[in-house]
């Protein structure tokens, strides 16, 4: 019999934008190597270049996406919320972040085991090429979103060369 939190759990994860249409067995599988986390408004979740073995699909909250930029500090890029991925870096070698994580508002996330989930992608490798094919949708995205960033910040840097 599962437990009040274990039901949460998978409830949640079968709710999550990331788990759609992938087959009821390995939602459950996912939940056996996941948990439920809460982050307080300012926590820091991970930093920039540190292997974190945890990817995080987000219930609810805002979490801010950075870098720093040598003598301007904290460059914040994004930030993401209820539905979305954070940590994909995990899945990728060296599993280092490419950037920060601080969550702007109180966040609840399900954090699932990096390390288990790779395991259970090599063993069904049908199943690792969709999770890679839904993390590359993950990585697109942030490309995309730090685009129009850049594109946002250098044209209106423009406006004010003259």
């Amino acid at each position: 019999m599962m437990s009040g939190h274990h039901v949460e759990l998978l409830t949640l994860l079968k709710d999550h934008p990331f788990t759609k249409n992938m087959s009821e067995e390995k939602v459950m599988q996912l939940a056996s190597i996941s948990t439920l986390v809460r982050f307080s408004a300012g926590q820091k979740i991970f930093e920039e270049g540190e292997v974190h073995k945890r990817l995080y699909l987000i219930v609810y909250g805002l979490v801010a996406l950075y870098f720093q930029i040598p003598t301007r500090g904290e460059f914040r890029f994004e930030t993401i919320g209820s539905g979305e991925v954070l940590g994909w870096s995990s899945l990728m070698e060296p599993f280092k972040k490419t950037s920060g994580a601080v969550a702007v508002e109180n966040t609840l996330a399900i954090a699932v085991d990096s390390e288990k989930l790779l395991r259970m992608m090599r063993d069904d490798p049908v199943f690792g090429s969709e999770v890679y094919r839904r993390i590359v949708m993950v990585v697109a995205d942030r490309l995309r979103a730090a685009r129009m960033r850049l594109l946002d910040i250098y044209g209106k840097a423009e406006e004010f060369k003259t």
